[in-house]
Order: C-alpha cells, then sequence, then structure tokens
C-alpha cells in the first residue's frame, strides 16, 4: 500500500513537472485563401506568444503586442517602416487632423457654387460619411448588431468550427466558422488590434458593424476558418486551408533583411490597395 501511495505521488509530482515547466507555446502559420465571383487572393499569418505577422501579396504588416511595436512593409517597393503603436497613434492623429482641415475647406468651397437641389443632394450623402458629419458635428447612428452562435459545426483543416451569424440592422453580413479557444491568449489577443483599429479612426463615428462591441466579442472567441462575407448581389469567402503548429523562430517577425526603412508617410501613400 505504501508503494502504491509513493508511486502516485510520484506520478502527480511528474505531471506537475510538465504542466508548470513546459517551454513557450509553440507557434501557429495559418495559411488562407479569398475567393469571390471577381478576383482571388491569398493570406499567411503567424502567431506566436502574443506576435502577430500577415503576409499577402502586397504587404506585411508585423504587431508585437508585448512590446507594442509594429512595422508596415510594402512589398513591391521592398520598403519598411517600424515604429511603437503609441507613436503611431499620435502620428495618425496629426495626420488626420491634417486631412480633415484640407477637406473641410474644400468641401466649404465647394458648397458656394452648388444649387439648393445640389445641396440637399450632399447633405444626404454626408448623413452616412463619417467624416463629413464629424466636421458638421453631427453624430453618425450606429447599426444594431446582432451576432447568433447557432448550433452547426464542421471540420475544417482538421478542427472543429462552429457557425455563427453576423446581423447589421437585421441584415445577414456574415457566416463565421469559428474555431472556439483553439488558441490560447498567450498567442492571441485581439484587444491590442482593437487599440489599433480605433486609432485609425481617430474618434470619427463609425457606421461600421465590425467596430461594433459585438463584432469584437466574437473576434475574442476563437480563430475564424471560414468566412463567407455579403454585401448586397456580392459574395466572398476567406478559408484557412492548411494549419501549423510549430514553434517560429524570432526571424519570422522581422522584415525582410534587405527592405529598405522608409518614412511612414511614404509606405502608405506608396501602397496599393
Amino acid at each position: 500500500m505504501k508503494r502504491k501511495k509513493l508511486l502516485v505521488a510520484l506520478l502527480f509530482t511528474a505531471l506537475f513537472v510538465m504542466v508548470c515547466y513546459q517551454p513557450l507555446s509553440a507557434g501557429w502559420i495559418i495559411k488562407s485563401k479569398t475567393t469571390s465571383e471577381y478576383e482571388s487572393g491569398w493570406s499567411e499569418m503567424y502567431l506566436q506568444n502574443n506576435v502577430f505577422k500577415m503576409v499577402d501579396e502586397d504587404h506585411i504588416f508585423i504587431l508585437n503586442g508585448n512590446t507594442r511595436d509594429l512595422t508596415f512593409v510594402n512589398v513591391q517597393e521592398n520598403t519598411y517602416w517600424k515604429g511603437n503603436l503609441d507613436d503611431f497613434k499620435n502620428r495618425m492623429k496629426e495626420f488626420f487632423g491634417k486631412a480633415m482641415d484640407q477637406y473641410s475647406a474644400q468641401m466649404k468651397e465647394a458648397m458656394k457654387n452648388l444649387t439648393s437641389e445640389q445641396r440637399a443632394m450632399m447633405e444626404q450623402m454626408g448623413k452616412n460619411n463619417p467624416m463629413l458629419n464629424e466636421m458638421q458635428g453631427t453624430k453618425t447612428k450606429p447599426p444594431v448588431v446582432e451576432v447568433v452562435r447557432t448550433g452547426e459545426v464542421m471540420t475544417i483543416v482538421k478542427r472543429s468550427a462552429r457557425k455563427y451569424i453576423v446581423k447589421s440592422d437585421g441584415k445577414k453580413m456574415e457566416e463565421v466558422w469559428l474555431a472556439e479557444n483553439m488558441i490560447s491568449k498567450k498567442d492571441w489577443n485581439p484587444e491590442i488590434f482593437r487599440e489599433l483599429a480605433e486609432s485609425m479612426s481617430m474618434g470619427v463615428s463609425s457606421t461600421d458593424y465590425e467596430d461594433s462591441e459585438q463584432y469584437w466579442k466574437l473576434e475574442d472567441k476563437g480563430i475564424p476558418l471560414k468566412t463567407v462575407y455579403f454585401q448586397d448581389d456580392y459574395k466572398s469567402v476567406d478559408e484557412v486551408v492548411e494549419l501549423t503548429e510549430k514553434n517560429l523562430p524570432a526571424s519570422t517577425f522581422e522584415p525582410p533583411t534587405d527592405c529598405k526603412e522608409m518614412s511612414l508617410e511614404h509606405i502608405f501613400q506608396n501602397m496599393e490597395e
């Protein structure tokens, strides 16, 4: 009996050591394809220990959630900018302020020469334009966003994915097949992405459902393995085609060694949308 108790104690000790002293979580490589009636594309996402990299044909974006450093790479030009998120937010605020002043001056000048009918048309257009509403001091009405967790489950790249439906003002905008709790918070923390997105909007009220609290909560539930987007008669699909779990070297999250560092303004001005 004493021997059995000793073996049990040793077993629990071994398990405790394995849990407490396991190495940092392995990284993830997520390869996706985008298809629609008119175009197709690809992207690759790399995650490890709260560091993120997204790659497509034209751009590379890297965000370190621990140091708050971010990097934009223009693949076509082979140039990059690297800085801190707080610095980026200040630069965006400055850029947005200048753009608003210039846009406001141009609009005021243009409005002088409009007929009453044209002016009424411009005002109607402005109701759905966050920038115009910001200049005019009016508030845009945010959409009513609903995220529905369904009972449908399917297997994508050997992972279980649950279907969610995203509605904006009652209209279906997305079907999202989510791998719930697949990746730990060590590797994936959407909060810093929200901070980045909000810094780029610069406080302008948004009419996009993607900026709603409900949509951000969906991002916090897991990794989308397939998303179907609906926009009027247009439909596009993003789907993960390959999912690999492995340790990634630190060099994974650095810009290409032959890239030339440029100003942030230069990177943005020369990036193709």
